[in-house]
């Protein structure tokens, strides 16, 4: 199985981890969920996932159920009773042989697993996911909060019309981007597909509020996001997809008001730490140019306690 593709490959030789990352994959990176992995998404109320749009592009989205919609018949595979969020915006719409990312986030306890695969089958209210990369994360900055469970069920589905455009500079999403602590970002290897290793990505991350910067745009240029990127894994998926294919989505929830936002754009990675303001634990920084940006003032997200801030974040 090739654990890596060559964007993951050469961040990780940039950065000089080549040799930890391979070792890492080789024992971390499966082709099959071991079993508390599949006990763990069997106990999520939603998932988080990366799919593709008409265009490739991917678009960061929670997929929301009850506890018990998502189901593991075997190691691996995945059903999961229920739809993304963003296809009820007609922005994107799985089928059958499609890439998707899917991480299961406790943010009550700070655990994450991810897998990523393809979609084996679809129909209007199910998706049955086959495992190609299943690996866990650590629980780094991760903020603690809980939810109350989700009004999005089966009875309740938003329509297309509900979806709203925002202009990019919307002072909305400006606030709500000021006052962020965490965040979704997709992303997708060069190549669907010809290696397991290809295919699409769900991350997420955390910081701070405020440690999304937004930089306005001019006439010749759109605005964009800043953010930090903190020491992690190394095995750098994310920053691998956006050397290997520039396109992201980010999956903005607002925990106060549950509302959704979701942004379409491309990505790079500064690499000089002089062009940017510092940040305390940054590494490097991820720019992202955005192109479109969605909202969903229905609330789905709503968190039902106090937030702990990550002690990663204070180290």
């Amino acid at each position: 199985m090739a654990v890596f593709h060559q964007g993951e490959l050469s961040v990780q030789q940039r950065v000089g981890v080549a040799d930890i990352a391979k070792a890492i994959g080789d024992k971390a990176i499966r082709s099959y969920m071991p079993e508390q992995h599949r006990e763990f998404f069997s106990l999520q109320p939603l998932l988080y996932a990366g799919v593709l749009d008409n265009q490739g592009h991917p678009w960061a989205t929670p997929i929301l159920g009850e506890q018990g919609f998502v189901s593991s018949p075997n190691s691996t595979t995945l059903s999961i009773e229920a739809r993304a969020l963003i296809e009820y915006a007609q922005v994107a719409q799985l089928s059958v042989g499609d890439s998707i990312g899917l991480l299961g986030l406790e943010l009550t306890t700070r655990r994450r697993n991810r897998v990523n695969g393809l979609v084996a089958y679809s129909s209007e209210q199910a998706l049955r996911f086959e495992v190609q990369q299943s690996f866990g994360n650590c629980p780094k900055y991760i903020q603690k909060r809980e939810l109350k469970p989700s009004v999005f069920n089966q009875a309740f589905v938003p329509k297309a019309a509900d979806f709203r455009k925002l202009e990019v500079n919307n002072v909305v999403l400006e606030q709500v981007l000021k006052h962020c602590d965490t965040f979704f970002i997709a992303s997708r290897a060069a190549s669907l597909n010809s290696e397991d290793s290809d295919g699409v990505d769900i991350s997420h991350r955390g910081g701070k509020p405020g440690f999304i910067e937004v930089v306005k745009g001019n006439n010749s240029k759109a605005p964009s996001l800043i953010f930090p990127d903190f020491s992690g894994n190394n095995l750098f998926n994310t920053l691998g997809n956006i050397v290997a294919d520039s396109r992201v989505g980010l999956y903005i929830p607002d925990f106060e008001t549950g509302y959704s936002f979701w942004i379409k754009g491309k990505a790079s990675i500064i690499w000089d730490m002089s062009q940017v303001k510092p940040y305390p634990g940054a590494q490097r920084y991820v720019q992202v140019s955005i192109e479109q940006c969605l909202s969903l003032a229905t609330p789905t997200l709503v968190q039902n306690s106090d937030v702990e801030f990550s002690p990663a974040l204070f180290a």
